[in-house]
């Protein structure tokens, strides 16, 4: 049986630390908004409300799965923004998203370098969840991009008209990233992509800018 290591010092910084990080983490702030329409959705919003549709939904429509894998890659999915920001991403090219892709990379590098001698499980978690190798990584992943639909349909849009998408915009963005799902981690994830669709379709048809 593996020794239990002592709580020291650097136990009790490093917590702290996290604590901080956390905090700054909910205040990250999403293009989408609150069902009012106005107050932006934040980092800790999205993860939570990711969590517990994920872990919901994946009672239901796919019961094989891992859900305390579902939940710990939900938790930690965008932890990265902490240090690199939302992205917007209705509007993106593949430029765009290489660089999306590299800020990321140094900021789960900060994190690891960070956090990664006494809390190892962080890092290792991000790593495990973006190698996509897992049936829970690819629902998880999948999964996240129906939740910004969540808030549209919720609000009709709001956050998108605060961003002045036009609904020709939305209607390309949706299905370049219905084809970029479904051509890569996705590939194996018809529940999750089914309710995406469903989600955009009640906001979509509304949708006028």
């Amino acid at each position: 049986m593996k020794k239990t290591p002592k709580i020291t010092k650097t136990t009790v910084e490093k917590t702290l630390a996290l604590g901080k990080l956390i905090f700054a983490f909910g205040r990250i702030q999403r293009a989408a908004t609150h069902e009012d329409g106005v107050r932006h959705e934040t980092d800790t919003d999205h993860t939570v409300m990711l969590g517990i549709v994920a872990c919901a939904f994946a009672d239901v429509f796919e019961p094989h799965l891992d859900r305390g894998k579902i939940a710990q890659f939900a938790l930690i999915h965008d932890l990265v923004e902490v240090y690199c920001g939302d992205t917007k991403t209705i509007v993106i090219n593949h430029e765009e998203l290489s660089k999306k892709a590299e800020r990321e990379h140094q900021a789960h590098e900060r994190i690891k370098k960070e956090f990664g001698a006494v809390y190892p499980w962080i890092h290792q978690t991000i790593e495990e969840y973006e190698s996509l190798a897992t049936p829970e990584a690819r629902f998880v992943k999948t999964l996240d991009k129906a939740m910004p639909a969540i808030s549209y349909a919720l609000t009709n849009g709001a956050g998108l008209r605060k961003l002045g998408i036009t609904r020709k915009q939305l209607l390309k963005s949706d299905s370049d990233q219905e084809k970029r799902l479904r051509g890569t981690y996705a590939h194996d994830q018809k529940n999750a992509l089914a309710l995406r669709r469903l989600l955009i379709g009640i906001y979509s048809k509304k949708y006028a800018h």
